[in-house]
């Protein structure tokens, strides 16, 4: 009588890998109670200690998309009957470590979100996805554990249906979040074509659930019409010779071609998107702070006044600009992409000149150091 295969042998104890697992269900669960998702602006402040928890949140979200990731591969290999009996416990401890990895994430990325300036369709889903395809990984880590408990193979189909689907879905989160931190381009800017348009729809499409529908902008009221004076007749006098009236002025080459394009809308609002929007638009206003429209920027932040018509050394965005690159509050941080001398000539020329959102760039009097920052 030939010896009995593997698969007919009674099944292994799994006892500590089930407390294991429960333990971090368990916990997940009381953290979400304790810190339930929001999606809106928080009323009252953290505590210091919760934010503190909270920034490890970028560095946290590294474990479970290492091990997760590592177990993808792991799963393809345990597909067949030897793999899974070679590497199925590795496969097992894996999953736990990638489970416990989202949870501390997920977790910390809610404590983070008490911060404030988190809000919008990218952070909607962002922390949604992370949330749903934590629960997702959780519930897979109980199916594999049953499935291997029990000998039972066709559940474990079952089971990498849902790791694969779950996965999946977090990594559609963490594309959100890149949105929050890089911009909505970062991923798309360089993919090829139709590739990349195929991305931006389904992009859009899963923000059309959770967004609404944005209005358009206002267009600029128009100057009000110069009302001619009424002519008078002039009493006699003796004549006098005619004066020579000034030559017109001439505007720079650079704003001849500009039309009525405005300072703000295609000068300084180019500058933001590109040095400061990435951290103030709707999406991620630190400091309660928005750049990305007219009207936003001047109602400034929770520091004060980021714009101060007509005073540009008061106003907080040249203030923060020009502090040492070292400096906690300078901005951009230090690492990101720095407002060159010529866009800061342009900012606060428009600063100076009133801040308004009318002013045309053929009526502007840059400075010369601008004039780099103000090519059109």
């Amino acid at each position: 009588m030939s010896s009995p295969s593997p698969a007919s042998e009674a099944p292994r104890s799994y006892t500590l890998a089930w407390v294991g697992s429960l333990l971090l269900i368990v916990g997940f669960l009381i953290g979400l109670l304790a810190f339930p998702p929001m999606y809106e602006a928080p009323k009252t402040e953290a505590p210091g200690m919760v934010l503190f928890i909270g920034r490890f949140h970028p560095i946290l979200l590294h474990l479970p998309v290492g091990a997760l990731g590592l177990l993808c591969l792991m799963e393809l290999l345990c597909l067949s009957r030897r793999g899974e009996e070679s590497l199925g416990a590795a496969a097992l401890l894996t999953l736990w470590v990638g489970a416990a990895g989202s949870v501390m994430a997920v977790l910390a990325g809610i404590m983070l979100s008490r911060e404030g300036g988190y809000e919008g369709g990218n952070f909607t889903l962002h922390q949604t996805l992370a949330l749903v395809g934590t629960a997702g990984v959780l519930l897979a880590l109980v199916v594999r554990l049953f499935s291997m408990s029990h000998a039972n193979r066709d559940l474990m189909h079952a089971y990498r249906a849902l790791f694969f689907s779950s996965f999946g879905l977090m990594g559609l989160g963490a594309h959100f979040g890149g949105n929050m931190s890089h911009g909505s381009k970062f991923l798309t800017e360089h993919a090829p074509e139709p590739l990349k348009s195929q991305m931006i729809s389904v992009e859009k499409w899963m923000l059309s659930f959770v967004e609404k529908p944005k209005a358009e902008p206002a267009p600029p009221p128009p100057p009000a019409p110069e009302v001619p004076k009424p002519e008078s007749t002039p009493a006699p006098v003796a004549s006098a010779p005619t004066p020579t009236p000034p030559p017109p002025m001439t505007p720079a080459p650079e704003t001849v071609s500009s039309g009525d394009k405005l300072v703000f809308q295609h000068v300084i609002l180019p500058i933001f998107e590109a040095k400061c929007n990435k951290c103030h638009n709707e999406e991620k206003s630190k400091g309660d702070l928005r750049l990305d429209t007219y009207e936003v920027a001047m109602k400034g932040g929770e520091n004060g006044n980021n714009i101060v018509p007509g005073k540009p050394e008061e106003s907080l965005t040249i203030q923060r600009i020009l502090l040492p690159l070292d400096d906690d509050e300078h901005m951009p941080p230090e690492g990101k992409e720095q407002v060159t001398p010529a866009e800061l000539a342009a900012i606060r020329y428009w600063i100076q000149a009133g801040a308004s959102a009318n002013q045309k760039v053929s009526e502007a009097q840059f400075p010369a150091e601008a004039k780099e920052a103000v090519k059109l």
